[in-house]
């Protein structure tokens, strides 16, 4: 029994500690197509967070495939990553706008893959 328990304790601390801030909204299937694929990588700086706005289209463009698909991965796998988060637009709009903020002291480390069907 309580090598089960010791067993069970690692298994939750590995996963823990292997958590990325990946952000996935929609789903991508059959006929839709990559408008937009970026790697957004900026470093850290002890004490700062790092922002960093991703706007598709950008300004003075236009997009005329409807979003279906927003993938968003953080490429920091151990959790040291940013946070991802929609600040407007998304799935069923012509437009979003992304925006991407790191831990204190840490840098930015995403791929961003946007879906879209016209």
């Amino acid at each position: 029994m309580r090598t089960l328990s010791v067993a069970i304790l690692f298994c939750l601390a590995a996963i823990c500690a292997g958590q990325s801030h990946d952000l996935s909204i929609g789903q991508a299937t059959y006929g839709d197509v990559i408008v937009y694929k970026a790697d957004e990588i900026k470093y850290g700086f002890p004490f700062f967070i790092r922002t960093s706005i991703i706007e598709y289209p950008e300004p003075g463009q236009k997009n005329y495939a409807y979003i279906k698909a927003i993938y968003i991965k953080d490429n920091e796998r151990d959790g040291s990553g940013g946070y991802p988060s929609i600040s407007a637009g998304g799935i069923g709009q012509r437009f979003v706008k992304i925006k991407l903020k790191s831990q204190r002291g840490g840098g930015l480390n995403f791929t961003v893959t946007i879906y879209g069907r016209y």
